[in-house]
């Protein structure tokens, strides 16, 4: 095997290079720090909703050493090039990446990789990749019914890395379960969905379109699709609870407003550290701006068994219709998971 070495570089981290995450925290990894490491493939995971990458290493000293790589989705992956079959057990690779905070933990949250063959990857790709679609968006025509592909407007690196703890009006029940809050408890580590109103503010992309009456709400991740029933006056008196509820929408003005009830009780349902239980009512409220090139959602989640009153948020998503969404590829619990071993090991 070719001399393999690692070097920690110290380095700030630019915000233009900084790694799309899953949906969790990312306390355990030095942000303002990069190692760079080349070894051979020893293991490949192309999962959702991460990857994985283990790397057999050379260290300083000449002796061997395992490294575990954490990537993003398989969305992520695609954007920057990086498919199934364009790394192979057996291959040496350069990894740069953000350490783990213990050195003795041998755990790399990516940032790039380049093949032996010159081939490099890169999560500013993905970036880039959000950027251009809502930049050419911008000279096409504009929405004019809500239809069409779009993107969170805000950086996608912003929402990835997530927000911390909304200022929830919680119950006492409420204070409860955000009293023990862990991140660790996020439902995708299950591979679980936490559902809506959580996939309204999706860092990935969503398509909505009119089937007849009806419009059809696809989420590139976790891959689900919601209906929501228009010209129905009233939900139906039995519904079989779901983790999307049943929709019904209607159009007031050049607004479309969406009415959701019939949930399950649902983990982190109502948002990050908050459940939701059966009661949980939803109201959405969707325009257009800019001349159909943004679409503006602010929705309304009441729940009285954690929420003492309404509480509400407002997403602004851009027109792209020149993004290629993923075909969404089952979640694997095995994937979902490493992450909390990897942490402790």
């Amino acid at each position: 095997m070719k001399r393999i070495w690692t070097t920690l570089v110290c380095l700030a981290l630019a915000a233009s290079a900084l790694p799309a995450a899953a949906h969790h925290s990312r306390a355990n990894f030095d942000l303002d720090k990069k190692v760079e490491i080349t070894g051979t493939v020893t293991r490949w995971q192309y999962r959702n909703p991460h990857g994985f990458l283990w790397l057999e290493v050379r260290n300083a000293t000449g002796e061997s050493e395992e490294w575990a790589v954490e990537l993003g989705s398989i969305p992520n992956l695609k954007q920057m090039g990086l498919e199934r079959d364009s790394i192979s057990v057996g291959d040496t690779v350069t990894v740069i990446g953000n350490p783990d905070r213990d050195a003795a933990n041998r755990y790399v949250f990516f940032n790039s990789m380049t093949t032996g063959d010159g081939h490099r990857y890169a999560f500013a790709d993905v970036f880039a990749y959000s950027r251009n679609a809502k930049e050419a968006g911008k000279a096409q025509p504009g929405s004019m019914d809500f239809s069409g592909k779009w993107d969170e407007e805000v950086s996608q690196q912003a929402v990835l890395l997530g927000e911390g703890l909304p200022d929830y009006p919680l119950t006492a029940r409420g204070r409860e379960v955000v009293g023990r809050y862990d991140p660790a408890d996020e439902p995708w580590f299950r591979c679980e969905s936490a559902g809506l109103p959580s996939l309204i503010g999706t860092p990935y992309a969503i398509e909505i379109a009119r089937e007849g009456d009806d419009y059809r709400i696809f989420f590139e991740f976790p891959g689900i699709t919601r209906t929501i029933h228009m010209n129905v006056q009233a939900h139906p008196d039995e519904l079989e609870p779901s983790v999307l509820g049943h929709s019904i929408g209607r159009i007031d003005g050049d607004v479309l407003i969406v009415d959701t009830r019939g949930f399950l009780p649902t983990p982190w349902g109502i948002g990050q550290g908050l459940d939701s239980s059966e009661q949980k009512h939803l109201v959405e409220q969707y325009r257009l701006l800019e001349d159909g090139h943004v679409l503006e959602i602010t929705y309304t989640v009441t729940d009285p068994v954690f929420l003492t009153g309404p509480y509400s948020r407002t997403h602004l998503k851009r027109l792209v219709p020149d993004y290629e969404l993923t075909p969404y590829e089952q979640c694997d619990p095995e994937a979902a998971g490493m992450h909390l071993k990897l942490e402790g090991s």
